[in-house]
């Protein structure tokens, strides 16, 4: 039987400028039909970059960079993130678009990359595969990694859903709400004695009344008691919002050797989150490409209506300085430069295996450069855009509490889950 001729692989060739064309390089591919896999394609013009901003900026930008920022020099903490996302960031996020598509050789025994055109290797849109195909094509020891990457990404996808359910409970909340918003006032049996409500609070005050937990107080009582107006003055207050969300959504208990039972609420949420997901994916990137459209830019539109709102409260001011107001001793810190390495990280999710898989699905002639410069610069504006818009709402909560901006501060999923829903307090009040 006759033995095959080795089959060509076509390069770019980059001599003439920006004008792609296809010549043929004299390395030899070995393999079966599985090189050339059927695989589709995105079908609009701006599918894969929505996608690619989609993936990148999300939960990381929203809640994680604002509360780095301000503990790590305020404003100078741009500089330090903006050095890694040009020497750390960006380069991986190309080389894994580019690495879906690269043009890899190899052996079962050794490592090794056959002789291509370079521009091959940085140009993002040939062989369309995966993380764990695209890694074992370039060696198989490695394709661990790919596998690697795809755990990443289920556990990932494990906890964001979590929040998507986390946010459907919100929505459904706000609408079945009999007038008002349920965490605009402390509400029993969610709320405690913590729990600060700035209306009541003038109330007392306007008839020579003191307030604390809960409670208006005259002299006598107070003294009865055995309080002082300090102990007044350094009482625990918490926004409504943020005793919602700990007591009633999420239902924290006293520690891990208390489980807690399921909430049906909850369950169906995280349920309906997983639905929405099943039908987003179920054509493929013919589905999802097109629902990003809606999920990559109405946030951008929800933020600029929560600035606008957010920057006209009383104390606006005191947070967006706290949140600004430059520490240039910080940047000698080797802590601040770690911060902002793995905030890059968190910020475009390289080695996760979603931009490998993204740009698989890429044409042949995609430019992969221009999108990566295009998510990487909207990325850091969306991160410092969020900051502004939550330490605006921070400061009028720090306002409203009378209490310093530093105190009411908190990071991670708290930190959007709070103040996000009181601005929404004080939209639905101007909406009525």
């Amino acid at each position: 039987m006759e033995e095959s001729s080795p089959r060509i692989r076509p390069y770019l060739d980059w001599d003439n400028e920006d004008k792609y064309s296809v010549a043929n390089s004299q390395a030899p591919l070995q393999g079966g039909e599985d090189d050339h896999p059927e695989r589709g394609t995105w079908t609009g013009k701006f599918d894969f970059l929505l996608s690619l901003l989609g993936y990148s900026v999300g939960l990381g930008n929203v809640w994680r960079f604002p509360y780095l920022c301000y503990s790590n020099g305020g404003g100078a903490f741009l500089i330090p993130f903006t050095v890694m996302l040009i020497i750390a960031g960006l380069p991986l996020m190309f080389m894994e678009l580019s690495l879906a598509n690269a043009i890899f050789e190899y052996s079962k025994s050794t490592c090794y990359i056959d002789y291509v055109n370079p521009m091959v290797l940085l140009h993002g849109q040939y062989a369309s595969l995966g993380p764990v195909a695209a890694y074992k094509r370039f060696c198989p020891l490695l394709r661990g990694l790919g596998y690697g990457m795809v755990l990443v990404s289920s556990v990932v996808m494990l906890y964001y859903n979590l929040i998507i359910a986390w946010t459907l409970y919100y929505i459904f909340a706000s609408v079945v709400g009999a007038g008002e918003l349920p965490w605009a006032k402390c509400e029993d049996p969610w709320s405690t004695e913590d729990c600060f409500m700035p209306a009541a609070a003038e109330a007392c005050t306007s008839q020579d009344y003191y307030y604390y937990k809960r409670k208006c107080l005259n002299s006598t009582q107070m003294a009865s008691m055995g309080l002082t107006i300090e102990n007044i003055t350094n009482a625990i207050r918490k926004p409504p919002a943020e005793e919602y969300f700990t007591n009633h959504v999420l239902g924290m208990s006293s520690g891990i050797e208390e489980t807690g039972s399921i909430r049906p609420s909850m369950a169906t949420s995280l349920f309906l989150a997983w639905v929405i997901v099943f039908l987003c994916l179920s054509k493929g990137v013919q589905s999802s490409g097109k629902v990003v459209y809606f999920t990559a830019l109405f946030p951008y539109v929800v933020l600029i209506a929560l600035f606008v709102r957010g920057i006209l409260l009383p104390g606006a001011t005191e947070g967006i300085l706290f949140y600004l107001t430059p520490d240039w001793k910080r940047l000698m810190s080797a802590k601040v430069w770690g911060d902002a390495a793995v905030q890059i990280f968190f910020a475009l999710s390289p080695a996760w295996g979603g931009l490998i898989t993204l740009s698989s699905y890429n044409k042949f002639t995609n430019n992969c450069y221009k999108d990566s410069l295009i998510v990487a610069v909207s990325n850091i504006g969306t991160s410092f855009f969020a900051g502004l818009v939550i330490f605006s709402v921070i400061g009028f909560l720090a306002h409203e509490l009378d209490v310093p901006v530093a105190s009411v501060v908190d990071q991670g999923a708290g930190l959007a889950f709070i103040v996000y829903p009181e601005v929404s307090i004080v939209l639905y009040i101007i909406y009525l």
